[in-house]
């Protein structure tokens, strides 16, 4: 069913509201990223991407570090010193608050890829300076997979996780299907909607790149195999 005039420029101011409420939120991130894209002689901004950091061993490490003053306060206890006991007694709790602090932070913290026309950058939270990979550089990109278990099937199916690029230089890239266009308000939803709705907000809804389409355009299409 074919949309309406009125109804179509109102869908699309819609839309735009969020577009433009959603740009403001990355702007720094998209600044940052032009200043690159020229610093280094980049091209253009293709796009601004991130996704959550992983919880590795160096943000566990640091959550768990009140744990080594236990054995001395045990042996503070033991020595009589003063304090030493209610300090012991309180522990458990500043530990509690600690950890929950450490594991919010650790999920708070982000990945940043920049992708130009003329290679990507792949920069920690906060956003630092980096040197870029040139997608002339990239002479290998294969998919990586990895295997998730589905409710439905009672099974594990293997499901595409994101790409591994080799640079001629040997060194090897992986960049996550994880990221997400910081530009796009809507996501997984707005693709959903464009699917289910094609004749209305599939024309009317604004579309970014993804990182799929960003590798498929600039790295080459991914060979099968791991």
């Amino acid at each position: 069913m074919k949309i309406r005039p009125e109804s179509e420029r109102r869908l699309r101011a819609g839309f735009q509201r969020r577009v433009d409420a959603q740009r403001d939120r990355c702007a720094p991130q998209l600044a940052h990223a032009w200043q690159l894209a020229a610093r280094f002689g980049c091209g253009e901004v293709a796009g601004v991407f991130s996704r959550r950091a992983d919880f590795g061993r160096e943000a566990l490490l640091t959550c768990l570090l009140p744990l080594a003053a236990v054995p001395f306060l045990i042996v503070a206890v033991a020595a009589g010193v003063p304090g030493a006991l209610p300090a012991l007694g309180v522990f458990p709790f500043l530990f509690a608050a600690w950890y929950g602090i450490g594991i919010w932070r650790a999920q708070r913290r982000r990945v940043w890829l920049y992708a130009f026309t003329g290679g990507f950058i792949l920069l920690a939270d906060p956003p630092s300076d980096a040197v870029p990979v040139r997608w002339g550089q990239v002479v290998e990109a294969r998919p990586v997979w990895t295997e998730v278990y589905s409710p439905a099937s009672e099974e594990a199916k293997p499901v595409l996780a994101g790409y591994r690029l080799r640079t001629a230089d040997g060194q090897t890239h992986e960049i996550s299907r994880s990221f997400k266009n910081a530009e796009d308000p809507y996501l997984e939803m707005g693709q959903l909607f464009r699917s289910l709705f094609p004749a209305t907000i599939g024309t009317t809804m604004p579309t970014f790149p993804t990182i799929d389409q960003i590798i498929a355009a600039y790295a080459g299409k991914p060979r099968p195999g791991c």
